[in-house]
């Protein structure tokens, strides 16, 4: 997948899976919303959710976004994270405008104001991905080098 293929592929509403390092060195995973802007990836959880207590401890992490039930289409985007809580309401409304209908928007961000939310930015540092078969067949036919494997 190309730079402008992901970034269409991520302006669907997928369910992002983050992974953390939990205090035992071990996988954490949890769903969450998203949105991408072609550079950073952002997530709004709260404080007291433990994917926030690992970030403070290890600010590495991996975010999956993959099509269900096959999931054999999908992006990793593996880097570092920074958490923040100041300023977080426009970005917060425009992740929540992806999942939910106009409607509905303003009532969770007032929800969401009265919780103690931040708002985590990945910066990639590697990313993978695998598109439908139809995409990579089309990318191997145009370009001039080698395709490379995903790790």
């Amino acid at each position: 997948m190309n730079q402008q293929e992901m970034t269409t592929y991520l302006a669907a509403s997928h369910i992002a899976v983050v992974a953390t390092i939990n205090r035992h060195g071990h996988p954490h995973l949890t769903p969450n919303w998203y949105r991408y802007d072609g550079k950073v990836l952002t997530l709004i959880t709260r404080k007291d959710r433990l994917k926030y207590r690992n970030l403070q401890r290890d600010n590495h992490i991996s975010v999956c976004m993959y099509d269900p039930p096959v999931a054999s289409n999908y992006v990793v985007i593996s880097g570092t994270a920074t958490c923040n809580d100041q300023d977080i309401w426009d970005e917060a409304r425009r992740i929540i405008a992806r999942y939910r209908a106009a409607d509905e928007v303003d009532a969770y961000v007032a929800r969401w104001k009265t919780e103690p939310r931040v708002l985590i930015t990945v910066t990639p540092e590697h990313i993978a991905t695998r598109a439908p078969r139809s995409v990579c067949v089309q990318q191997e036919a145009a370009s001039p080098l080698p395709p490379r494997p995903i790790r």
